[in-house]
């Protein structure tokens, strides 16, 4: 029998792929990054604690990079359910994960960071205002004036509320 190519559609992906699959190309570094501030050229400040070890803005362990360690094992882990992405030896002299996930480590799918929406009879998004008088899209979820779904900060999140863009 040939090949279905319709047997999949419409099946969802995992919010994320624990261990990261280099195959299935949903890794996004910003799973496995603390809470930082950033420069003027977007790069991470990694702050340091008054022992000299690498912190986020929230007091969690992380290495130069920003990767949240895991405080024991001292692998890399997820940010929101902490489970283990890389392993400590993995990870190259300078604290990147390895290839090719260093490669493409912004990998996401633009879809699924815009909001649901109905549209006017010209093709443009028709925003509605959330509860608190926010804009929203049609399912009363936050969204920038772009149309971008957002957190309560501002950041540009995906449909699972994982933050993907920080607010400039």
């Amino acid at each position: 029998m040939a090949d279905d190519p319709l047997r999949d559609f419409g099946q969802k992906d995992p919010e994320i792929q624990i261990p990261p699959d280099q195959n299935k190309r949903t890794f996004n570094e910003n799973d496995i990054l603390g809470e930082f501030d950033r420069d003027e050229k977007g790069n991470v400040i990694v702050l340091e604690d008054e022992n000299g070890n690498y912190v986020d803005k929230n007091g969690r362990r992380v290495n130069e990079r920003g990767y949240l360690l895991d405080d024991n094992s001292g692998d890399i882990i997820e940010n929101t359910n902490q489970q283990k992405m890389f392993d400590s030896n993995e990870m190259d002299e300078r604290g990147e994960v390895p290839a090719p996930f260093c490669v493409e480590k912004y990998n996401f799918n633009p879809h699924s960071i815009r909001g649901d929406f109905e549209f006017d009879k010209h093709g443009k998004p028709i925003f509605t205002k959330n509860k608190r008088g926010e804009l929203a899209d049609s399912k009363g979820k936050k969204v920038n004036k772009k149309g971008y779904l957002t957190d309560k900060w501002g950041n540009v999140i995906d449909k699972y509320g994982r933050k993907k863009f920080d607010k400039k």
